[in-house]
């Protein structure tokens, strides 16, 4: 009798799909590196993050280059069959918004590579390739700090503004994600990580302000930075584009409470 599950869930784990970039694609030792990578990527490579997802970071004599592999906690079977059948998965979207942001001049580590593989009909694991990039995050310098630091707050208010400019919201803009260059100049430039979820409008086109608003509140629970650079990101705009500082700061009070209460009533089920 035809069983759907067994149809589904067969044991044969198999490369579904995967992109190369380009640029990497003469690299036999890459390639060859990122085809084998489900087998690969238990057993080498150096862990530099393991919770949700696990982060290693591989070698040059490993991997044919220096290279970042991000692989996405494997889904639940709902989730399995909305990434199979549904939705890009979170690997292929990353790649995918990588090539965008880079497109539009917004710094990202190099996407090399993703890879998805599924067991029988469903999608299984996802693998994101990058190049390196060794810059700490932003936290370091705003949110740990018992003062902040104002002059990266402000560089980092302009950036944002940079990126709402360009039509980009990321929908994960935490203080982790978002990583810091000294430069010679004494201001600070950015590279943004962690990018499968992105909203991306037409280039040049600023989202909505109700959108840009609740973006903002994202990166810091701290009010006292957040106030610093909802000011200095206001300041960015021409007036009917720039949003009220009392605006912002209402915005983030109401998310700051939906945080809280979200936390405290899944803290009832630990």
């Amino acid at each position: 009798m035809f069983s759907v599950a067994k149809y589904l869930l067969g044991n044969n784990m198999h490369i579904h799909a995967s992109e190369i970039n380009p640029e990497m694609s003469d690299a036999k030792a890459f390639t060859a590196f990122v085809n084998n990578l489900p087998e690969y990527f238990s057993t080498h490579g150096r862990t530099i993050y393991d919770e949700r997802n696990v982060i290693k970071m591989f070698t040059p004599d490993e991997a044919g280059a220096c290279v970042v592999v991000k692989r996405f906690r494997k889904p639940n079977i709902i989730q399995r069959i909305v990434y199979s059948f549904f939705r890009k998965s979170k690997a292929q979207r990353a790649y995918r918004n990588a090539t965008e942001l880079l497109r539009r001049g917004v710094s990202t580590p190099t996407n090399m590579a993703y890879l998805e593989t599924w067991q029988g009909a469903l999608f299984e694991y996802g693998y994101y390739v990058t190049a390196v990039d060794a810059a700490p995050p932003i936290r370091d310098r705003l949110i740990t700090p018992d003062v902040f630091d104002h002059a990266m707050a402000a560089d980092f208010a302009r950036f944002v503004a940079d990126l709402h400019s360009k039509g980009i919201l990321h929908n994960d803009l935490n203080s982790t994600n978002v990583l810091y260059h000294d430069g010679i100049d004494g201001h600070s430039t950015f590279s943004v990580i962690d990018i499968n979820r992105m909203k991306f409008y037409p280039h040049g086109t600023l989202p909505p302000m109700a959108e840009r608003m609740e973006n903002l509140t994202r990166f810091t629970g701290r009010m006292d930075l957040f106030e610093y650079v909802a000011t200095c990101y206001a300041s960015h705009f021409k007036p009917g584009e720039a949003p009220a500082v009392s605006g912002l700061m209402a915005v983030k009070r109401r998310h700051d409470e939906r945080w809280r209460r979200r936390k405290s009533f899944f803290g009832k089920f630990k």
